[in-house]
């Protein structure tokens, strides 16, 4: 996609050694965000950029003090934690947890204490039918979901000095795991707050053991920590363009306790690393001055961007699109990750997941330099459909509309737990994360060295592709008669005409996204054109299976006209009625009895929050919910049409949508 042998220059550039390296101090900081550990690594990295050289670099600052909300992010609070040790006292002696050792044991926000309590088991701890015949009042609860949860119960409801958590056993797990937690008080209750720590599995169960033998256990826990006031700090690092106007971004998010080193330290270093590539590559003359300007980010997650977001209108105003690099190092051979770029959702096509794409395919392929050592097995990798649970979401929601990708590996069964640490980071995979950064900005920001008549054929190439896999899905749901064919077949011909409709608006995008000449808007003519001929013969295939499963159970093939082709599972129209995207837990913070019913419904539906995002982007203004649910379907895959009226329903009464019959 780029002229002058770029790709193998930038190659030469790359150092996975040295954005291993990075990785490694990052990880070094307990990095929580509006805390003290984050804003040192923050200093790290801005001495680093400073060494570069050429760069703008500048740190946005926000006060925070659990007061006031943006939409329905609430504030944080700000985290000072000093010291916290938990010993077990009886029926043995012995330390559980030392934040000086071990700085992920301590639950985030936890509070100081010094007390010697009963510790007493309530199974998972979020429900109160969990708390039946228990005394926990003034005394420390053991349990297995995650902290959050569990103390907005245990102390908030029922008195609990603090709580102790672990990982249940999944047969994966090693015993020496403590999870990441942090107890998130929302605004307005820190007085309610106490303290929390994360046990390994081994001592997890151990006490487990005894409480169920009736045993007594008891703890003696001290924790030195404030919770109050603190600075929100986004780091920004500009490398200046010749439209000022225009910028694409490179981001990630730095914060995670230590040592969080894929999640997301490496994020943060492959962005340092492609940050010092770019210098050197202009320094010596390899590449220009970019025609749009390349700002690079280091964010507190989530809170740290809705910040950016509505504090600096201004500097939103110029993003043209945004890479978000989050856990992208892992060594996949030890991780069990894929590493994946995540597409904008269908409502917001663009020309940037292609680009994406391009190189993450490229450069998979790429031999391995035994200089560079790494992992010898291939190097994995995948195309997918959005996601949201991370900050690029807040870029592609409709009241924003600006395209952003995550980069991305998962699973990772180190995710969230002490075992996240450098030595899993390999550099190899390190310098291919860094290679996908450097030339996905070069083929945006620097427009002179891009082909755009190949990325514009690969836009077509995945119309066609959506367009093949709603054709082979359908065929094989009318050869295997899993319906009635005449339900069957409407459906998967409205899902070919998204597909199409996907396709076209992606390539009408590349005429506002990219300046053609006119020998390009011809091939892009041509494009079009064979976008809608690949449709006419998927549309084509699609009728002949239908015809055949119509013979096959000895009923008469209708024509087009006379289907029944209009989804009418909800007699509903929706509006969305909020600024911003929706953070992930707002029904359940703001309805804490729907947490119970809320759990069930995401583990049976790993999508849903993702699905929810897409509904509300389809909702600027009033729109058929079946539709919405249709469109959601045709994007994610099947959906429960009672789960999808259900949440429907409980942001309706909430207020984040409204919704009306249709007459």
């Amino acid at each position: 996609m780029l002229l002058q042998d770029l790709d193998d220059v930038v190659n030469r550039y790359v150092s996975g050694k040295r954005a291993l390296d990075y990785v490694t101090s990052i990880s070094q900081f307990h990095r929580i965000q509006a805390s003290p550990g984050i804003a040192d690594a923050i200093e790290f990295v801005r001495r680093e950029l400073d060494r570069l050289g050429g760069l703008r670099v500048e740190i946005f600052e926000f006060k925070t003090r659990g007061e006031g909300e943006i939409g329905t992010w609430k504030s944080l609070y700000g985290w000072t934690p000093k010291s916290a040790t938990l010993h077990l006292v009886e029926p043995e002696k012995g330390v559980l947890a030392d934040f000086e050792t071990e700085p992920i044991s301590l639950a985030a926000h936890s509070v100081s204490a010094d007390i010697e309590a009963e510790v007493v088991y309530v199974g998972k701890g979020v429900r109160e039918k969990d708390y039946e015949g228990k005394d926990v009042r003034g005394k420390i609860v053991l349990a297995e979901d995650r902290a959050s949860r569990v103390h907005r119960v245990a102390c908030g409801k029922f008195g609990a000095a603090g709580i102790l958590t672990f990982i249940p056993p999944s047969g994966e797990d090693p015993p020496n795991f403590r999870r990441y937690e942090g107890l998130w008080p929302r605004p307005g209750e820190a007085e309610n707050v106490r303290f929390g720590f994360s046990l390994t599995q081994s001592d997890g169960l151990k006490i487990k053991k005894w409480l169920e033998e009736g045993k007594t256990v008891r703890v003696h826990a001290q924790v030195d920590a404030e919770l109050g006031e603190g600075t929100v700090q986004v780091l920004s690092a500009l490398i200046e363009g010749k439209n000022k106007e225009r910028e694409f971004w490179l981001m990630g998010h730095i914060c995670h306790p230590h040592p969080g080193a894929n999640d997301n330290a490496s994020g943060s270093g492959a962005l340092l690393e492609a940050a010092r590539v770019l210098r050197r590559m202009m320094k010596e003359g390899v590449i220009e001055q970019p025609e749009y300007s390349i700002r690079f980010l280091w964010v507190p997650e989530w809170f740290g961007t809705i910040l950016l977001i509505d504090s600096h209108p201004d500097v939103i105003k110029r993003c043209v699109g945004v890479i978000n690099a989050d856990m992208v190092g892992a060594d996949p051979s030890r991780s069990g990750s894929i590493f994946s770029v995540y597409r904008t959702p269908y409502s917001l096509p663009t020309t940037l997941n292609n680009v994406v794409r391009y190189w993450l395919e490229h450069e998979a392929t790429r031999k391995r330099d035994r200089a560079v050592g790494g992992c010898v097995c291939p190097l994995p990798h995948k195309y997918r459909v959005y996601s949201g649970g991370s900050d690029h979401f807040m870029f592609t929601d409709a009241t924003l509309k600006i395209p952003a990708v995550m980069l991305n590996q998962f699973p990772d069964k180190f995710y969230h737990t002490s075992a996240d640490t450098p030595d899993k980071i390999d550099p190899r995979q390190m310098a291919y994360a860094a290679r996908v950064l450097v030339l996905s900005a070069i083929t945006i920001a620097h427009r002179k060295y891009t082909i755009e008549e190949t990325l514009l054929t690969l836009c077509r190439d995945e119309a066609v592709e959506v367009m093949r896999r709603v054709t082979h899905r359908g065929v094989r749901e009318l050869s295997c008669c899993v319906d009635d064919p005449e339900k069957i077949y409407p459906r998967y011909m409205r899902w070919l005409d998204y597909a199409k409709e996907l396709g076209r608006a992606t390539l009408d995008r590349a005429e506002d996204e990219w300046d053609l000449i006119h020998v390009q808007e011809a091939l892009l003519q041509s494009l079009r054109t064979s976008v809608d001929m690949s449709y006419m013969s998927e549309m084509m295939v699609l009728r002949k299976a239908y015809e055949g499963a119509c013979a096959e159970i000895g009923l008469e093939a209708k024509e087009e006209e006379l289907l029944r082709v209009d989804p009418s599972q909800f007699n509903l129209e929706i509006r969305r009625t909020l600024k911003y995207a929706m953070y992930p837990g707002t029904i359940s913070d703001r309805r804490p009895d729907l947490l119970e019913k809320y759990l069930g419904l995401y583990e049976r539906d790993k999508e849903m929050m993702a699905k929810v995002d897409e509904m509300l982007n389809l909702a600027e203004d009033w729109t058929s919910l079946s539709e919405i649910y249709d469109r959601v379907c045709f994007q994610f895959g099947d959906t429960d049409p009672k789960d999808f009226a259900m949440v429907v329903d409980d942001l309706a009464e909430l207020g984040i949508i409204e919704k009306r019959e249709i007459e």
